[in-house]
């Protein structure tokens, strides 16, 4: 062929593909901003969600959970997120070692889901994987799952379908099975459950689609912080409290490394409970679905800082106010041996 002809057909063929791809492009932007506007109007008529309930149940109890669209105010926006029973993070379901529970489920939004139940050992065909282990449940339909507990931990359930949209959104949520040992743990004055988040937004508004991922594998930072889908964590207790840490990681990509400015804080737990030896530490890392269970020892009165750090930014996840309110115990004994 003479070269100048190939040439020629080879330039053609270059500059129909730009024209296709500056075509694509440009309908994938008027793709965002008609999410982001159907995000807008959408939010507006949705109830509003709710903090996370604890919900204590024993075995052979039945409890119904629903996952469903609500509102959340992140900064000065109402963004369109989903969740389970309408609370982000969803119900903390805690249940002793070895009680079998029925949860009830109905999926209410716009995608098809299962609940996975990630790190508890239970019957495959409950584990909510599709093709797997069982059927996707449609928009309107439900599934009941049968739920035993044989080991004692922090565990978390979240969708199987669409982890990208659905648990980005704000459905996630944690088990916490209690040992049968009174003992198990060193005792403390409280204990606080919080999964730590980052929520990925555009021009306000979230910029996902429901029907097709917007990032491979769900590969993607999140650039708002969230401790209990909140950007503003507050916490009160009193000043010589040791008090329980109960973090759950529901991330996708980020690994955080959390401390407290101030406190003493030592690893006691993780995803399967209490580890044999307990360890004073500067920090914890957290791995997208890791579990960790921290004391922390609040020895003045004053404002301490809930913070997570990386080599190149620091961010202040929350604030945790120590007062000097007059209590009957104290574990510090037991806290610092």
């Amino acid at each position: 062929m003479n070269k100048k002809i190939f040439y020629t057909i080879f330039c053609c063929l270059a500059l129909i593909i730009v024209l296709v791809l500056f075509a694509l492009r440009s309908q994938n932007d008027f793709s965002d901003v008609k999410r982001t506007q159907n995000a807008i109007t959408d939010a507006a008529s949705l109830p509003e969600a709710k903090p996370m309930p604890i919900v204590d149940l024993n075995d052979g109890d039945t409890y119904e959970m629903t996952a469903e669209a609500v509102k959340k105010t992140i900064g000065n926006r109402e963004i369109r997120m989903l969740a389970y029973n309408g609370s982000i993070p969803g119900p903390l379901i805690r249940a002793p070692k070895w009680a079998e529970i029925t949860l009830k489920f109905t999926n209410n939004i716009d995608v098809p889901t299962t609940i996975h139940s990630h790190g508890v050992r239970l019957a495959n065909e409950f584990d909510g994987v599709p093709d797997v282990t069982q059927k996707e449940i449609k928009s309107g339909e439900s599934f009941t799952y049968k739920i035993k507990f044989p080991d004692e931990g922090v565990y978390w359930y979240h969708p199987h379908i669409r982890e990208d949209y659905a648990q980005e959104l704000g459905m996630y949520g944690n088990y916490v099975v209690m040992p049968d040992d009174p003992n198990y743990y060193s005792p403390v004055n409280r204990t606080e459950y919080l999964f730590l988040d980052d929520l990925y937004l555009e021009n306000g508004q979230t910029p996902f689609d429901k029907d097709i991922a917007t990032h491979a594998l769900m590969g993607r930072f999140g650039n708002v912080m969230l401790v209990n889908g909140e950007t503003d964590y507050t916490l009160r207790v009193n000043k010589s409290d040791v008090v329980r840490f109960v973090f759950t990681n529901s991330a996708n990509t980020r690994v955080f490394n959390v401390w407290i400015t101030d406190a003493q804080m030592k690893l006691v737990g993780g995803d399967n409970g209490k580890y044999e030896r307990e360890t004073f530490v500067d920090s914890v890392l957290l791995w997208p679905s890791e579990r960790a269970i921290v004391d922390v020892y609040f020895s003045d009165k004053g404002e301490y800082t809930l913070i997570h750090s990386t080599p190149d930014k620091t961010y202040e996840l929350g604030s945790i106010f120590a007062e000097n309110t007059e209590k009957e115990i104290s574990f510090v004994k037991a806290f610092q041996t």
